[in-house]
């Protein structure tokens, strides 16, 4: 599939588990969190009369953008509901499961029950893109009737979560979850359950 170039030195080397803040090693994320580069859908966020090709594009431009499974989106539906770290758990030809927030550790932090919400592709309304996350600053676009939503079954449908281990923590082991900003994706780690972005850039080949 795409080549990950994260610096991919500091997977091992550098600094979420589905319900943990850090694991033991790559075998207790394996035997927990089973995440798989298997076929499934992809939901592609177009604008009308655009083509956005989902194998190149992965950041956000005038074009629209792509909703991937287990990368982190922050959304907002049509009951006025906004997922600022939902994690994207199933995409269906109608509908979209997200998470309430990135894990459990999370959601007890934030004083929020963990569990996943299925909506219907159209209750989409709005998505933000972080633009500084140290200055709260958003960008903001509004899924209207310029945009249509199209869902694509492609091989390798999930992003999954990159393992890291942060030798600064004591040699901690982390499952960091990527997270669509403005500038393209991001990592985003959880340390007892507060949310941070990593530095450094990801980009794909």
């Amino acid at each position: 599939m795409k080549k990950i170039v994260l610096i991919f030195v500091l997977l091992w080397s550098c600094g979420m588990y589905a319900q943990n803040d850090t694991i033991p090693g790559e075998a207790e994320y394996r035997k927990h969190y089973d995440c798989r580069y298997e076929e499934g859908n992809i939901l592609v966020v177009q604008k009308k009369g655009k083509t956005l090709d989902y194998a190149t594009s992965w950041g956000v431009g005038n074009a629209g953008f792509v909703i991937r499974m287990e990368a982190i989106y922050d959304l907002e539906f049509a009951n006025g509901k906004r997922y600022r770290s939902g994690v994207i758990k199933n995409i269906t030809t109608d509908s979209i499961s997200i998470s309430t927030t990135m894990n459990a550790n999370c959601a007890e932090y934030e004083g929020i029950p963990y569990k996943i919400d299925t909506y219907a592709l159209q209750d989409i309304k709005i998505a933000r893109f972080v633009n500084d996350a140290s200055l709260g600053l958003f960008t903001k676009k509004k899924i209207d009737k310029d945009y249509e939503l199209v869902v694509q079954k492609v091989p390798k449908a999930k992003l999954c979560p990159a393992l890291l281990t942060f030798p600064k923590r004591n040699n901690e082991i982390k499952v960091c979850h990527y997270i669509l900003t403005k500038q393209g994706y991001s990592i985003l780690y959880e340390t007892n359950g507060f949310l941070d972005y990593m530095e450094y850039p990801v980009t794909w080949n």
